[in-house]
């Protein structure tokens, strides 16, 4: 499996994309995930300066994020820009959720989205969350179903799916063709949370590296295509806290998920 760069420091990262690249080089990964906010991190040379950074080190870039789907939202020019990027730099995938409690407006929006990324070659991969509309595993099958556009697919965050209640077993029900990537991490015991706000600061603050937490992550990751791409996205105040330095904390992780990772070899 691709392990993509998971050096978070914040939201949005505070580590200009460009310097993402080389940390994750220098760390040891093979891709890299990229937060791509026009006019605020990404600029008129940031393109130039990553994809010069890809070309040096020989990263993948796996995908860019995040695209938001907003309440009564239309097509978003800012949306198209962000896969525009992804395209401009070689991304395979950007990430999508939806804030559109309109389950056919979601689905019309997010097949524009679809009909971009495949321009882009890219995958647009949707993500359930309980903070958003597209809550359950249930209901990114519904949206990704429907549009049924080839550039569509689904994606897995262990800490999401535990969240919102449901069993490893689940994953089985994704069909493989939808899959393009999959996120990794670990939780400590929490139980489920109700509060949006609770659940969207463990979210950015409360992640482990895998392995570390009480997810079922190797029922999970065993349910997987065993050639997927994955992202590490360890989002983790105590991560920071504990490893300042932004490459020491991506070796660490990557040491550690890499670790977890051959274990499920093993067992």
């Amino acid at each position: 499996m691709a392990l993509a760069s998971g050096v978070h420091d914040g939201n949005p990262p505070i580590i200009s994309p460009p310097d993402m690249v080389r940390i994750a080089a220098d760390a040891g990964y093979n891709s890299v995930g990229l937060w791509v906010a026009p006019g605020d991190n990404w600029h008129s040379s940031t393109s130039g300066e990553v994809a010069s950074a890809l070309q040096q080190t020989g990263l993948i870039p796996l995908d860019v994020e995040v695209i938001w789907i907003q309440l009564g939202g239309q097509p978003d020019p800012v949306h198209h820009e962000i896969i525009s990027i992804g395209g401009d730099i070689g991304a395979r995938n950007c990430l999508v959720v939806s804030s559109e409690p309109d389950r056919e407006l979601t689905k019309q929006l997010f097949e524009d989205l679809c009909e971009h990324a495949q321009r882009a070659g890219m995958r647009a991969c949707l993500e359930y969350m309980a903070i958003t509309e597209i809550k359950t595993l249930d209901d990114a099958l519904d949206v990704v179903t429907a549009v049924n556009h080839p550039a569509g697919g689904i994606l897995v965050d262990p800490f999401h799916h535990e969240r919102v209640g449901h069993v490893p077993d689940k994953i089985r029900e994704i069909p493989e063709r939808w899959l393009s990537y999959a996120q990794l991490c670990d939780m400590p015991k929490r139980g489920a949370i109700t509060d949006p706000d609770a659940y969207f600061l463990d979210a950015i603050d409360g992640r482990l590296a895998p392995g570390e937490g009480s997810l079922p992550l190797a029922e999970m990751t065993r349910l997987l295509p065993e050639t997927l791409p994955i992202s590490l996205e360890i989002r983790s105040a105590h991560y920071r806290e504990r490893y300042p330095d932004p490459l020491e904390r991506a070796r660490v992780i990557l040491e550690r998920s890499s670790a977890f990772l051959s274990s499920l070899d093993h067992g």
